[in-house]
């Protein structure tokens, strides 16, 4: 940016709690919340004990410690070796699976036979991009979409943080108890020339449906599409200790996405191969040199989808009668302890579920840099968004001691959901035009280029910084938490039929957290996950790997 990020950095990490700051000209006063209503929360510096399982994930999954030096133990080393491995947790004969080696499950870099598609037919070749390939190296290996289903108790994990590139994990409604710890995700992502982001879905990790999900202590590069997303009812799921997204570098790795596909664009744009319409050309035909652009790229734009539509407002009830347990109001996330660089929103975007954050480290800087540095970049480049938190649909999401730098809008949309309809169907902007979206940020920071705040979201009546991207309607949520709500006669409803008239919905302001939580304090938020988020940061053996409770 242009003003000295560092020098402003340091400054608002020694003011903390006792100084709020709105913009240059506004007193200091005492923040009016510092805790999240209904929780039960501890400030303390961090040790082993944070290694537990936290949030709405240690309502359901397992310690399988147990399984080492067991037939349910198996150590892959080859793709092979992994498509069987998960072949044989589905009938239970696997319950942990170490990956010893980097796998690249890339459909074309597999090269199955016919009878090993058909004996592996959860792994698929994912279709291709629209406009083709612009990264050789996955034009190359092919993209993959494996599916995890009727698997009940299974830890995948890596000793050493091993990569598995190429391929998007789909966790299935049928699957439950599902632990993936200690891996780096890679290798889905390619410059989309027309600049939309639309023209091929290539995600890491879909929740499409399972329950009690912990994903701790991962990498995750930057995709094409969503980084993970929960759908279709998913609960229960935690992300913990992990970091996602790129620095914004002009001098990415060789072997890196970034450098293959702007190299592949770059070859294009000096053979004259790109047209006028390509974004590319625009911004290289504006000044805008090679590696500007490589910085530039590394930008995710949708970090996670949380209710793939409004159409899933409640369960689906088949012919028989046969509950399908897919509604959004299903979806319980846990976001702890881990970092985002440079994603542009959606960090976490629900649709009536519930999301809890606390101590992340949300940071927009090295792109926001490319954007205020590079003129040819800021006129072409449609990855502008700055943007964090987002309920919707009369969903609840509340943050925690998190730090957001160089966030323009770190709560977006509108406190009630008629005021925030541009990108739904009109039918269903009139069926939520009544409900209200809950966002909270407490006992946080946030610099950006409006200036330095410190405190709450509910904070001087809901006006500051936090909430300078957010529409209040009455601001009838300050002061007044609900951490769920429901449509009054849902039971009764179908999603094949819905009503007509607009929801009524009915809010729990008694419900509580149901689970206590730990975090470090606001000024040790970013040394902490500097240490000890994304994969390859903790060094444990495969028992303690196994493990989802540890002592100080």
């Amino acid at each position: 940016m242009k003003y000295n990020k560092a020098l402003i950095w340091l400054l608002v990490l020694s003011v903390l709690a006792s100084s709020v700051l709105l913009g240059e000209s506004r007193t200091s006063e005492a923040a009016a919340i510092d805790s999240i209503p209904n929780t039960t929360r501890s400030i303390k510096d961090y040790d082993k004990s944070f290694l537990s399982v936290p949030g709405f994930a240690s309502l359901g999954v397992n310690d399988r410690k147990s399984y080492i030096d067991t037939p349910y133990f198996r150590q892959v080393k080859t793709g092979r070796e992994f498509l069987q491995a998960i072949l044989d947790a589905r009938s239970g004969s696997v319950k942990v699976i170490e990956v010893a080696k980097d796998l690249n499950l890339g459909w074309t870099d597999l090269n199955l036979t016919s009878e090993e598609a058909k004996k592996y037919n959860f792994i698929t070749k994912y279709r291709n991009p629209m406009n083709g390939f612009t990264n050789p190296a996955i034009a190359a290996s092919g993209v993959s979409q494996l599916t995890i289903a009727n698997v009940d108790g299974l830890t995948i994990f890596s000793k050493k943080g091993k990569t598995i590139r190429h391929a998007e994990i789909k966790l299935q409604a049928s699957s439950k108890d599902l632990i993936l710890r200690n891996l780096n995700f890679d290798g889905m992502w390619q410059w989309d020339d027309t600049g939309k982001h639309k023209e091929v879905g290539w995600s890491f990790i879909k929740v499409n449906g399972a329950n009690n999900v912990w994903i701790d202590h991962c990498t995750f590069s930057i995709a094409a599409d969503g980084l993970i997303d929960l759908e279709n009812g998913a609960s229960n799921v935690t992300i913990s200790w992990s970091e996602f997204g790129l620095q914004a570098s002009e001098n990415p790795p060789p072997d890196s996405d970034i450098y293959q596909s702007i190299s592949f664009m770059e070859s294009k744009y000096v053979s004259n191969e790109l047209g006028p319409d390509s974004v590319y050309f625009k911004m290289r035909n504006a000044g805008a040199t090679k590696e500007q652009i490589m910085a530039y790229a590394a930008y995710h734009s949708k970090g996670h989808l949380n209710g793939s539509g409004d159409k899933d407002y409640v369960n689906y009830v088949d012919k028989n009668g046969v509950e399908v347990k897919d509604g959004n109001q299903r979806i319980r996330l846990t976001i702890a302890h881990s970092r985002y660089n440079n994603i542009g929103q959606r960090i976490p975007m629900i649709r009536q579920g519930v999301g809890h954050m606390y101590n992340c480290y949300i940071d927009n800087s090295t792109h926001n840099d490319v954007l205020e540095n590079v003129e040819a970049i800021a006129a072409y480049g449609t990855d502008t968004l700055s943007r964090a938190l987002n309920a919707r649909n009369g969903a609840s999401i509340a943050a925690d001691s998190c730090v957001f730098n160089d966030i323009n809008e770190p709560i977006t949309g509108a406190e009630i959901q008629g005021l925030d309809t541009a990108n739904m169907d009109q039918a269903w902007a009139e069926r939520f035009q009544h409900a209200y979206n809950r966002n909270l940020i407490v006992n946080s920071q946030l610099t950006n280029q409006y200036g330095s705040y410190t405190g709450s979201s509910w904070d001087h009546n809901g006006e500051n910084l936090f909430t300078k991207g957010f529409t209040w309607y009455d601001k009838s949520t300050i002061g007044n938490w609900a951490w769920s709500s429901h449509i009054v006669g849902s039971e009764e409803m179908s999603k094949t039929n819905p009503p007509a008239e607009p929801f009524t919905f009915q809010y729990n302001y008694s419900e509580k957290l149901p689970y206590a939580y730990n975090v470090v304090p606001l000024d040790s938020v970013l040394q902490t996950l500097t240490s000890y988020a994304g994969a390859g940061k903790v060094n444990m053996s495969p028992v303690d790997w196994l493990k989802t409770e540890y002592s100080k």
